[in-house]
This record gives structure tokens, C-alpha cells and sequence, in this order.
């Protein structure tokens, strides 16, 4: 083959840096930081303070971001929403409420995509933490945005490719059924249980008996003069002082019973 029909190689910009590991991570963490994930398009603002993090040229930052759309951001943003199938399941239903109702609000329908200071106010309304708030947005804006958009094309007589007016979304803030998502309420401390009458107040009252069916313990440990009342230790008294009872009981019987068999002998 002749030197003529080779294909030119093509210069390398001398104003162009080398593509290191160091530039590829700094562009990653623009990418997916909480503040972009959402639309990775870096303004001419973002690029120009790219570039002096990184040493690219403008038009390098243009291509990383046009090629790692498709083969870094998307892999990682269906692996959110694979995530966000699993977390959804264990949201709250009110949760899941007020989410919906912030994206189909007439505030932020045309725009479903919550500011950093929004996303600090859902988190502390709702209770979720970030990233169940971009998992739940990444899959949800598909899933329910998506299809109400479309929606209200098919109500307005749009065409999939032709875009709401101002005047259409007028129309939807005037007959929108969504309500602006609420904060949970606080919950009320549940009151404690008003205080049971002690059927034994004091340390000298008999304690329950304790062969019943279905003894009541006293509910107050301490007696009127703050002294702590030590039942068990009653109880385990009355039950020693009744034993001795019984076998006084039973000697008084043993001594009747010989004194009758004396008194027969006497006769």
C-alpha cells in the first residue's frame, strides 16, 4: 500500500492536556454529586471551573461528558433506579404522598427536578435520607411525571413531540387535583396511664392473699412515708405465721383427742 492511501493521523491539540485518572475522577464526582445527578449538562460556567480542576480544554470536558452519559452516568442512574424499586417498598404511604404530590404540584411539574435547598426541606419533612430522595426521583420521573405529562398532551390534543404551553400548564394549576405535600405531623407522646387506686396503701395493711385465683398486686411500691414496702417479704411472713397456725391447730387437736382418751379410762 502506498504511503499516499494511508489515512492521515490526525495532530494531537498541543493545548489539550492528557485525560488522567486524577481528571476522569474529579469529572465523576461533578457528575454524580447530589447537586448534578440529576442533569449532568455542565453550563460554559461549570466547564470553565472544570477546566481549571482538571487542566482539559473545554472541548475535552464537552466530549467526557457527551461520551459518559451513555456509559457511565445511565449504567449508574437504571442501578439507582433498581434500587429505588427496593426502597420503595419500604417507604411510608405518606411518604410516597408527599413525594407525588411535590412532583405533580403546579409549583414544580414543569420542572421535577428539586434544588439542593428543596431536597433539604423533603428529606426533613418526609424523614428519607438523600439518596432514597434520588433514587426515588430518578425512577419516579419515568414511572409517574412521564406518564402525566403525556397525559395532559393526549387532554390538550398535543402530539408526543410537541411541548406544553404557558397556557396549558395555567390550565393544569387551575384543575389540578394534586395538593401541596404536607410535613408529617408530630406525634403526640402517648399519656401515661392514670394512676390505679392501691387496694393496700400502707406497709401495715394485710398484703393480697396469695392463694387467690387471681391475686391484685399492690401498684404503689412505697408506703405514705416514702418507705419502700417490701411485700414479698410480708407475704413470705404471713405464709410462715399461717404454717405455725396450722401446726398449733394440729397439737391442740393431738392434746384434746388424749384428754378424752384419759377422761374414758377415768369412767
Amino acid at each position: 500500500m502506498s504511503s499516499a492511501s494511508k489515512p492521515k493521523r490526525k495532530k494531537p491539540d498541543p493545548n489539550s492536556a492528557k485525560l488522567t485518572p486524577e481528571a476522569t475522577q474529579v469529572l465523576k464526582d461533578w457528575m454524580m454529586s447530589p447537586e448534578h445527578v440529576d442533569h449532568p449538562y455542565p453550563t460554559e460556567d461549570d466547564k470553565t471551573e472544570l477546566m481549571a480542576n482538571t487542566g482539559l480544554s473545554r472541548k475535552q470536558i464537552t466530549c467526557w461528558f457527551s461520551n459518559n452519559r451513555k456509559r457511565f452516568w445511565k449504567p449508574k442512574m437504571d442501578e439507582l433506579g433498581k434500587e429505588a424499586n427496593l426502597m420503595g417498598n419500604t417507604l411510608s404511604e405518606h411518604t410516597v404522598d408527599y413525594l407525588k404530590n411535590w412532583m405533580l404540584s403546579p409549583e414544580h411539574i414543569q420542572n421535577p427536578y428539586p434544588t439542593p435547598q428543596e431536597k433539604l426541606q423533603i428529606m426533613a419533612d418526609t424523614g428519607i435520607d438523600k439518596k432514597q430522595l434520588i433514587c426515588w426521583f430518578s425512577n419516579n420521573r419515568k414511572r409517574i411525571w412521564k406518564v402525566k405529562v403525556q397525559e395532559l398532551k393526549n387532554l390538550y390534543g398535543l402530539g408526543a413531540e410537541e411541548n406544553l404551553s404557558d397556557e396549558h400548564w395555567e390550565m393544569y394549576a387551575r384543575t389540578s387535583s394534586a395538593v401541596a405535600p404536607t410535613p408529617f405531623a408530630p406525634v403526640a407522646a402517648a399519656a401515661p396511664p392514670p394512676p390505679v387506686q392501691a387496694e393496700y396503701p400502707t406497709a401495715h395493711a394485710p398484703p393480697p392473699d396469695l392463694h387467690d385465683a387471681d391475686p391484685v398486686p399492690p401498684p404503689d411500691l412505697h408506703d405514705v412515708d416514702g418507705a419502700i414496702v417490701d411485700y414479698a417479704a410480708i407475704a413470705a411472713a404471713e405464709v410462715v405465721e399461717s404454717m405455725m397456725r396450722e401446726h398449733e391447730d394440729g397439737n391442740e387437736q393431738k392434746r384434746q383427742k388424749t384428754e378424752d382418751t384419759v377422761e374414758s379410762y377415768a369412767v
